[in-house]
């Protein structure tokens, strides 16, 4: 079975924040510098350093991110190449 492994609610609601913190920025192949991202989760109630440290991790491992000269960027999905076309 081809499915896809789903994130864990804390792990899936990090991406959420930085999904949306990087397309806030004008130019979204920039991303976001590594410990900029960890900070703007630790900032959020809901992760303290080492809670954001573990969802980079885990978003990472899972294909969610990707990282390109230490800027955290958000791995393009079917439904976003789709919207784009």
């Amino acid at each position: 079975m081809d499915r896809e492994r789903r994130l864990p609610p804390f792990a899936d609601d990090a991406l959420t924040v930085l999904t949306e913190a990087i397309g806030d920025r004008d130019d979204e192949r920039d991303g976001l510098a590594k410990a900029d991202a960890k900070a703007l989760l630790a900032e959020d109630d809901r992760y303290t350093e080492s809670d954001a440290a573990h969802a980079l991790d885990m978003l990472d491992n899972r294909g969610r991110i990707y990282y390109v000269d230490d800027q955290v960027r958000i791995t393009p999905t079917d439904e976003e190449s789709s919207i784009q076309e």
